[in-house]
């Protein structure tokens, strides 16, 4: 005689159910912080070469990348700081100094050699990754982001050659950066940081979306 194999009862559907959800529950926003650490790690990385890139070019010239919007030696008073993606040309010529060549890969004119980058050296390799929209800066119209897609780039250079750079008064520091306010300030030649704080103004990103990303030489 052949005995029937009796199959799971609604309830015991129910509960396996049950379990799977709660479980995914469980394991799913570990593994988007995971994944938060990790573009934060991959971040970091990337903005540690920029820094190093910006330190080179400082022993190689004497002096930092030229980013401003008119030509002019950088004052020794104090430290510099920059919003990179705050101006259209601070981008443009941070682009041109780093990488001695244009956003689309052509060779820089001589004025433009003269004031950027006199040896058209290459102090850091852009790629397609740092960029918010690839096709738009190879058209001209940069802008440079970190690996969450955010474009508040902030750039600290320590013009003062104190090694420490302090008294960065009206903007919006992470918590790692704090000291920076401080009397005594943080050791430190060159800054690279974005932060939730003020992810507000980028486009289609929350605070939930970024992390802190901090680059210090």
């Amino acid at each position: 005689m052949r005995h029937r194999r009796p199959g799971f009862t609604l309830v015991e559907l129910l509960t396996v159910i049950a379990i799977i959800g709660i479980l995914a529950g469980v394991l799913f926003p570990a593994i988007g912080g995971i994944r938060m650490r990790a573009t934060r790690a991959t971040s970091q990385a990337a903005f540690s070469q920029l820094a190093n890139g910006i330190l080179k070019y400082k022993q190689t010239y004497g002096f930092y990348p030229d980013i401003n919007t008119s030509t002019g030696q950088y004052t020794t008073a104090n430290d510099s700081r920059h919003l990179l993606n705050g101006n259209a040309q601070y981008c443009h010529n941070f682009i041109k100094a780093m990488s001695g060549k244009q956003v689309n890969g052509s060779a820089l004119i001589q004025t433009e050699r003269n004031r950027f980058n006199r040896n058209a050296e290459e102090f850091y390799a852009f790629a397609k990754e740092d960029y918010f929209d690839l096709t738009a800066a190879m058209a001209g119209n940069p802008v440079l982001i970190d690996r969450f897609g955010n474009h508040n780039i902030r750039l600290i250079f320590d013009t003062d050659n104190n090694g420490r750079i302090k008294d960065q008064s009206g903007i919006t520091l992470p918590e790692d950066l704090l000291p920076i306010g401080t009397n005594t300030g943080l050791p430190a030649r060159v800054i690279i940081f974005t932060t939730e704080l003020d992810v507000g103004s980028t486009e289609g990103l929350g605070r939930s979306d970024c992390m802190d990303v901090i680059a210090i030489q």
